[in-house]
């Protein structure tokens, strides 16, 4: 197959799986040569194995990096710190976009940006919602109730008092839904539901000082 011949077949799509070489060539494995020679070329970039984008010359369509995190591990939606950032809750720019899986551990470095995988257990995954980037892409985010509680999980250091909190420089908690926050918490172990109520705490606190000044 020609680049041209690739580029009209896959120039709409915002990423190109190699799994579906096959709908296209009768020897996918004729293709896979192909490709690995285009990306020697720059033509295409690798976001991981069997997992590629155009180079700014023929791509068409710029997915978001949060709709590119949600698509190299399935499923998957962004948390963590990432997602904290997001919504203004630390003042950090975070630049590696955190996810959290039911899959294992792993972290994708490429051209474009740095995706990490926390892995968590099945009854855990909840609590994202279904976001829309600027190319009109779905993704899922943590909502940031459950960015924090992931985040808390995630980082076992974390034992639940007000200086740990305080810490973090958490901000904006106004926007925090502090029943949700109540009731995830009660869906994890001991010492979440101990830091949420603490954190549930910190937040009223917090919130009616804000009102004061």
């Amino acid at each position: 197959m020609k680049f041209n011949e690739f580029v009209k077949i896959y120039q709409q799509a915002p990423l190109i799986d190699s799994s579906t070489f096959s709908l296209y060539n009768e020897k996918p494995q004729s293709l896979r040569r192909q490709v690995r020679e285009w990306v020697r070329k720059d033509y295409l970039i690798p976001l991981k194995r069997g997992l590629y984008i155009f180079s700014d010359e023929w791509r068409k369509i710029q997915p978001s990096v949060l709709f590119m995190a949600n698509f190299l591990v399935l499923p998957s939606y962004v948390s963590l710190e990432y997602a904290l950032s997001f919504y203004e809750l630390i003042p950090e720019k975070v630049t590696t976009v955190t996810s959290v899986t039911t899959k294992k551990t792993k972290i994708f470095t490429n051209l474009l940006g740095s995706f990490e995988y926390r892995s968590i257990k099945e009854d855990l995954f909840f609590g994202f919602k279904k976001e829309i980037d600027k190319e009109g892409k779905e993704f899922f985010i943590a909502l940031p109730e459950k960015a924090l509680l992931d985040y808390f999980y995630l980082n076992p250091h974390f034992q639940g008092n007000f200086s740990e909190l305080e810490s973090l420089r958490l901000q904006n908690l106004e926007a925090l839904n502090i029943k949700l926050l109540e009731t995830y918490g009660l869906k994890y172990n001991k010492r979440i539901r101990k830091i949420a109520q603490v954190l549930t705490r910190f937040v009223k606190k917090e919130t009616t000082r804000y009102k004061r000044l």
